[in-house]
């Protein structure tokens, strides 16, 4: 269990987000989606400015290290794999939401972000270095932000 809880949490580190976004950004651009590419890209820099002040501001500390799985820095509060996660993940499933007119082509890919940010932010406390509330928070932070770049996005196309 460990190993698959390391894994995973990889999946919400800044370099695996970093790569995938590259992936993601050259997909939409032959897509000619230059604006959707814009709004991930915005996005993404407004969670992690977000992200950031908020640690700067809250100075939470982290669980004990003895405990801990994996060795991490910095300050606890919003879990950054959390909040990025959610904008990145969710932003993805947003474009494919978009692309996709198979109704069970969307609920799938639904499922699996919701089921994939669930899992990362989960990992975080089982490897024991953040609480339950850095990762609630962290959801919640990156869900406002999802939420407002997908319909600013909205209201532009229209």
């Amino acid at each position: 269990m460990n190993r698959a809880m390391i894994l995973i949490t990889y999946l919400g580190n800044w370099q695996t987000i970093i790569g995938l976004g590259i992936v993601a950004f050259v997909v939409l651009w032959l897509m000619r989606k230059k604006r959707e590419t814009g709004f991930l890209a915005v996005a993404l820099v407004s969670g992690e400015i977000i992200k950031e002040l908020l640690k700067i501001l809250i100075h939470r500390q982290r669980p004990d290290a003895t405990f801990a799985l994996i060795s991490e820095t910095g300050y606890s509060f919003p879990s950054g794999h959390a909040v990025m996660s959610v904008i990145f993940y969710g932003m993805i499933c947003y474009f494919i939401y978009q692309v996709c007119k198979n109704k069970w082509q969307r609920i799938i890919s639904l499922i699996i972000t919701v089921v994939l940010v669930f899992l990362i932010g989960f990992s975080r406390v089982y490897l024991g270095v953040h609480w339950a509330s850095d990762v609630f928070a962290g959801w919640l932070i990156g869900g406002a932000i999802l939420v407002f770049f997908i319909v600013k996005l909205k209201n532009i196309k229209n």
